[in-house]
């Protein structure tokens, strides 16, 4: 006896068959909730300002929504990511960002002339893995927040490694410190003068303590992966500057000598300063 495809199919409405095909297929479905929702950053930034976004991990991934924002992570830090807008008045957009945790955070960008927050910790809800609004160096094993309490400790520490003064302005090197391969120096400069002091820029590098009359100077530039209180450039008259130049470990070779320069900013008060391959292994450790 012959039976339809059409018969097969009443025979399994009659015995129920479609009814579990149905709870198979809804079984499948994805749910929406506000359980399983991630939550939605809004975000406002401007193609006149730069956006600095802070995370607990080391960002891993970011996408972004349209062509109308520009997004990278910052140079030297592994969990910030800096966002900016293209052009004025791009469309409405989402950013999303993957961080080394497995977590993934969602943003609904618009475009706004005057942002009002230029910076935003997204470890602020209570992640303990580093100091909030710290940065998790790319070429540093120790994190920020631990580098500003290093910092503290050298220039407290007091000693001086070197010392030079010049045109009513002085400069001393304290003694180095040292902590998971990576070298501190604290620099303390002191304006005596009654005319403000604007730092340009300090500049070490290596090079021979004797050059030949008739030989080409050779001399490495070495750069900080961190300086704490880089951002104060002013000298007020009879004021004082404190800062820590952080490099990774490094040493001296034989017949070569660190030299630091500091140079005025639209003047000729410059100082130099000279430290040895001793006043690097003497070094002092940190707790």
């Amino acid at each position: 006896m012959k039976i339809s495809l059409f018969a097969i199919g009443v025979l399994v409405l009659a015995l129920g068959g479609a009814p579990a095909l149905a709870q198979t297929s809804a079984a499948r479905m994805l749910q929406y909730s506000e359980a399983n929702k991630l939550p939605t950053y809004p975000l406002y930034i401007s193609d006149q300002k730069t956006t600095h976004l802070v995370f607990p991990f080391p960002v891993t991934y970011v996408d972004l929504g349209s062509s109308g924002l520009i997004a990278a992570k910052a140079t030297g830090a592994e969990n910030i990511v800096r966002v900016k807008a293209a052009s004025a008045g791009f469309p409405e957009s989402n950013m999303t960002v993957l961080t080394s945790d497995g977590k993934l955070y969602s943003f609904v960008v618009n475009y706004q002339h005057d942002p009002k927050v230029l910076s935003l910790d997204l470890g602020a809800a209570g992640s303990t893995s580093s100091p909030q609004g710290a940065a998790i160096l790319s070429n540093s094993p120790i994190p920020q927040g631990n580098l500003d309490a290093y910092s503290r400790q050298a220039l407290a520490a007091g000693g001086s490694a070197a010392s030079e003064s010049a045109n009513q302005l002085s400069v001393r090197a304290g003694n180095v410190g040292y902590k998971q391969e990576t070298l501190f120096f604290p620099l303390h400069i002191a304006n005596k003068s009654n005319v403000t002091y604007d730092v340009d820029f300090v500049k070490f590098y290596i090079q021979d303590k004797q050059v030949a009359k008739r030989t080409a100077e050779q001399a490495l530039e070495i750069a900080p992966i961190y300086v704490f209180n880089g951002g104060l450039k002013k000298i007020d008259a009879k004021g004082q500057l404190h800062q820590v130049y952080i490099f990774k470990k490094f040493t001296i070779p034989e017949q070569k000598q660190l030299i630091i320069e500091i140079y005025e900013k639209g003047g000729g008060r410059n100082l130099k300063l000279k430290l040895g391959n001793a006043d690097l292994l003497k070094a002092r450790t940190f707790k």
